[in-house]
């Protein structure tokens, strides 16, 4: 009797196990088919004591970032690094959405979630020297950011000299991975740094239609501005900016990159 109880118990443990495994399995593959709320209900089911619970925390926290529901996104996105404190990934989604949420907030919220943006894409990049999109989004939180909220233009040029290699490798073994070619750009744009090579890729940027996910022609002819007007061609600075605003008109940094060449 007590072994028929103890193999009835053994097997519905592994039932449970099995059973949260493919809720997980089931809910990525939701996740990836954009079917949002059928995924969310798959996650939401996986218990606590699972060891998939964290990512089921981490992909609730991409659904709610998709859906611009930025700080449930930072509550998911906590608990998952928590969870799995040596995952930069979590890291990295968790400087994201800290990074929407000061986006869409006035000054005081912004100067509250930068520094831990900050610190969460640094983790990031601690944990795992590969995560490319942590690094781009260092350079540029520290070009912006004043030095008192850990930002700084030493910084940022540091950073750069550590991902535009890493971008450079990844351009090589995929030429076509356009995306990669625009974060060159850009950072070359901020920094100054491999500037002509930061243009060639904004032009073959310009070849290539985005992506509703890809930044716009517009910001990759804001990029060029920079770059021309780093280089102190103003001439060439504006036509790239005046480019850029016929594509996005309320394209800010165009907007103002167009009125320092004007003077």
């Amino acid at each position: 009797m007590r072994l028929s109880f103890y193999l009835i118990a053994c097997l519905l443990f592994v039932s449970l196990l099995s059973s949260g495994q493919s809720n997980l399995q089931q809910g990525i593959s939701l996740y990836q088919s954009k079917r949002l709320d059928e995924a969310t209900k798959l996650f939401r089911v996986i218990e606590k004591n699972s060891a998939d619970y964290g990512s089921a925390l981490y992909y609730l926290g991409r659904i709610a970032y998709d859906k611009k529901e930025y700080d449930d996104a930072v509550d998911y996105f906590k608990v998952a690094t928590e969870r799995s404190p040596t995952n930069g990934e979590y890291f990295n989604w968790l400087g994201d959405a800290y990074s929407g949420v000061g986006s869409e907030s006035g000054i005081f919220t912004q100067m509250s979630v930068g520094p831990k943006a900050l610190r969460a894409w640094e983790k990031a990049a601690q944990l795992n020297p590969k995560i490319i999109n942590a690094r781009v989004s260092l350079v540029d939180s520290y070009v912006v950011a004043p030095e008192f909220m850990g930002g700084g233009e030493s910084k940022a040029k540091a950073m750069a000299k550590e991902v535009l290699p890493l971008l450079d490798e990844s351009i090589k073994s995929n030429p076509e991975n356009f995306l990669h070619q625009y974060w060159y750009g850009k950072i070359t744009a901020l920094t100054g740094i491999n500037m002509e090579r930061g243009e060639t890729f904004l032009l073959s940027y310009l070849e290539h239609t985005p992506t509703k996910e890809e930044p716009s022609h517009a910001g990759a002819n804001m990029r060029l501005g920079q770059i021309r007007e780093k280089q102190g061609n103003k001439a060439e600075a504006k036509r790239y900016y005046e480019a850029a605003l016929k594509l996005d008109s309320k394209l800010e940094g165009a907007q103002k990159g167009l009125e320092r060449v004007s003077k």
